[in-house]
Order: structure tokens, then sequence, then C-alpha cells
């Protein structure tokens, strides 16, 4: 964090004091990040009930884009989930909702951040290939 003292006029360098910023400053370091999938790949995550089209996804997890920025709360649990994808289908995977951010692709849509937690070596493996 840098902050900058302006008192007295002209900026000088011994008006500039480097904060250190704490091991615990709470921000998420990114492990994996997410792509969308190739084209005319169809990938689907199949929640509770209900089948939804991936938007990104990546070796961590994946999103999905809905209407309704209320259908899953931030940091909810979501044991059971299956990910379709080529020909495969990964079963008894636990997702967690890690964000909800307006679409940068559709102005009406929300993208939520599935983070896949406690997986198994197998299911990793299948997703690496």
């Amino acid at each position: 964090m840098i902050h900058f003292n302006t008192e007295g006029g002209a900026m000088n360098h011994s008006s500039i004091e480097f904060v250190p910023v704490p091991d615990d400053a709470g921000k998420q370091i990114r492990r994996f990040f997410r792509v969308p999938p190739d084209t005319g790949e169809s990938i689907s995550v199949h929640i509770v009930s209900v089948s939804y089209p991936v938007s990104d996804i990546s070796l961590g997890g994946v999103s999905i884009l809905l209407e309704d920025n209320q259908a899953f709360e931030i940091g909810a649990d979501l044991p059971g989930c299956k990910l379709h994808f080529k020909k495969t289908v990964l079963s008894d995977l636990t997702g967690r909702i890690v964000h909800c951010s307006p679409s940068a692709r559709d102005s009406d849509l929300w993208q939520f951040g599935i983070q896949w937690v406690h997986m198994k070596d197998s299911q990793k493996k299948a997703l690496e290939q």
C-alpha cells in the first residue's frame, strides 16, 4: 500500500511512505484461471436437480451464468454435483460458491463462481485430461 502525503503542495520522494501489506490481508490468491469451453463443446454442471451450462472451466472449478443473483448464497456448499464434459461424467463433487458478479458478457446475467472442494485424485486426473 502506498500513502501519499500531499500537505504543503508539491510532492517529493520524502512524501511517499511505503507500508508493507500484512500477510493476513484477506486477499484470495487465484490458483486456477477459468477459460471458456472450446466452441461446440458442451459442458454442464448438475446441481441438486438442475443442469446448468458451464460458461468457464478450470481444474479448480466452473462458472455459470444465471438471471437470478439470489440463486445461490456466497460461501454455500453444493454437495452431490455432477460435471458433464466430452464423454465423461464426474459425480459426487462438492462445489462451493465463491463469488457472484454481474456478467461481463450479458448485463442481464450474473456469473457465479463455483470452486471444487475435497476433490479425489481420480477426479483431478479426469479433469486434467
